[in-house]
């Protein structure tokens, strides 16, 4: 066993516990799972259905190590398996035989006690507990063994069991997918027990598959069949209505441009989670306190709508092309945020350049990053650059392809990687094929270099010298100048700059110039080294 690993590893590369295993494909997750929410602990049972895309005589999983936590696994005769643990993440479950390449399996776990991780139960602030899953970036190997990375996409079928709690009469539930209610078999369970099942209609990665368990009461919005209603907690009843109410006309405005929402329901769930938001397929979580601010969450929720298209309908597959979700919603969220009364797009982007500017790594990584050694690291120190830069990346992308052409590329990008996941060059070939020529020096600089253009400018009697400042080769980008001329006439122009040093001429009568009055560049003043 030992020798197919190395064997696994040397044909597929050094892998990390944050990578994807090639040799085999998750297809189908079975769960059945029954809380006791009161004592903090789970019991269940996962069937797998697997491919396998190398012969196999082991399975690697991303599992968890825990204290309270114990798994066990069963080949489809129910007889254990043994595995053994490479890391706190990763294990290698033994097969009872060789498995050829392209041949579907099955085997199963059991699993109990308390998760370490990815499954929590805690209070909210009203004092009353919930159960809730938050897998967000790679948790979900805390508490359900499986292939817990952004390229692998499977069904998930949830069989959700929570025991009665003393002094809590009813709890409402929500999860990924077609879900609902199911009554227990008499005898079943104790009695006040309460079950749930869902399963999804489309395949997703195990980041985006969700379940939570709390005190909720459901606060309808209007306008689109597919918003049912959403899960908040009482206290935040009045002012979650407030900012719940734009849904349906961010549902027209997206499904116009980037093609028909690819979920069977949309509703907004109030969690304790650790993110400000996080967009589960379907049921996006918030933080507790997201309808307390003066736009009562508004940003937010439009952010997290954008994800339903981006992020989770069209996904990324490697962790460095995150910005493929992030970048997009940083981009479009402020676009919706807009329509529904909020600040302008472009004082958003103004926002998002100062913030970027402030960040210690604007100057030293890319977007495209792979030197993290875990994956929140592109969500945390590196979010300037997933999100903000991110969203200047397609903000120039715009300014460079013109509204249709931009507008044309995304949609055949969203349409041909509907339900996969998806790499940077797929984004850069549908554009090229919308805009009719080659992006990939566009791709390239704003991507896979740190930084910006640092711009100096000399100006003169006959113009302006532009001279790129920056560490790194010069950018390549068009440069709009606008100036008044003697008449007090305002004028604009735009110019190629794709050198060290560039000298753009202007009217001998020219004054008062303005570099990119519209704010489509990101740059920076620099000094002459």
């Amino acid at each position: 066993m030992i020798i197919l690993f190395l064997l696994l590893t040397s044909l597929t590369g050094d892998t990390t516990p944050w990578e994807g295993f090639p040799e085999a494909d998750a297809l189908r997750y079975e769960i059945d799972l029954t809380a006791d929410i009161a004592s903090e602990k789970v019991q269940l049972q996962v069937n797998y259905v697997f491919r396998a895309d190398a012969a196999l005589s082991q399975v690697r999983l991303h599992a968890k190590a825990g204290k309270d936590w114990q798994m066990s696994f069963q080949d489809s005769q129910g007889v254990d398996m043994s595995f053994t643990r490479s890391s706190e993440d990763v294990i290698a479950v033994e097969l009872p035989s060789e498995v050829p390449a392209g041949q579907e399996f099955t085997f199963s776990a059991e699993l109990s006690g308390t998760p370490p991780d990815g499954l929590y139960f805690r209070k909210n602030r009203q004092g009353k507990m919930v159960m809730f899953t938050d897998h967000f970036a790679a948790r979900a190997r805390g508490w359900l063994p499986c292939e817990d990375a952004p390229d692998d996409r499977a069904a998930f079928h949830l069989q959700l069991t929570v025991l009665p709690q003393p002094g809590v009469k009813q709890l409402d539930a929500i999860g990924t997918g077609d879900w609902h209610g199911e009554p227990l078999p008499t005898g079943q369970a104790a009695k006040g027990s309460q079950r749930w099942v869902g399963h999804t209609q489309a395949d997703i990665t195990s980041y985006l598959f969700s379940f939570a368990v709390g005190p909720y009461v459901r606060l309808a919005e209007k306008g689109d069949d597919r918003l049912i209603p959403h899960f908040v907690f009482r206290a935040d009843k009045p002012k979650a209505r407030r900012g719940l109410k734009h849904h349906a006309d961010w549902m027209t405005w997206m499904e116009d441009r980037f093609g028909k929402y690819a979920w069977a329901k949309y509703c907004v769930v109030q969690v304790p989670t650790q993110w400000g938001g996080m967009e589960n397929p379907g049921n996006t979580w918030v933080m507790e306190r997201l309808f307390d601010g003066p736009d009562h969450g508004v940003g937010t929720l439009a952010h997290e709508f954008v994800h339903q298209w981006f992020g989770d309908a069209v996904g990324y597959g490697t962790w460095q092309d995150a910005w493929l979700s992030e970048g997009f919603a940083t981009y479009f969220g402020p676009w919706l945020h807009e329509l529904s009364g909020g600040p302008t797009l472009a004082a958003a982007m103004r926002a998002a350049k100062k913030g970027w500017l402030q960040a210690r790594i604007a100057r030293s990584r890319p977007i495209r990053w792979d030197g993290f050694e875990n994956p929140d690291e592109l969500f945390g120190t590196s979010a300037p650059n997933t999100y903000k830069k991110g969203a200047w990346v397609l903000h120039m992308l715009r300014g460079q392809m013109g509204d249709e052409a931009f507008f044309e590329g995304l949609r055949l990008y969203a349409e041909r990687k509907k339900g996969l996941p998806a790499k940077t060059l797929d984004l850069r070939k549908a554009c090229e094929e919308a805009h009719g020529s080659d992006l990939e020096w566009f791709f390239d600089q704003w991507l896979n270099r740190p930084g910006c253009p640092e711009l100096y400018f000399d100006w003169s009697g006959s113009g302006v010298t532009v001279t790129q400042a920056q560490a790194v080769e010069a950018y390549r980008f068009d440069l709009c100048l606008s100036w008044k001329t003697a008449d007090g006439s305002r004028h604009e122009g735009v110019f190629e700059v794709n050198a060290d040093e560039t000298v753009i001429e202007l009217p001998a009568d020219y004054r008062t110039p303005i570099v990119d009055p519209h704010g489509q560049l990101l740059w920076v003043k620099a000094r002459l080294r």
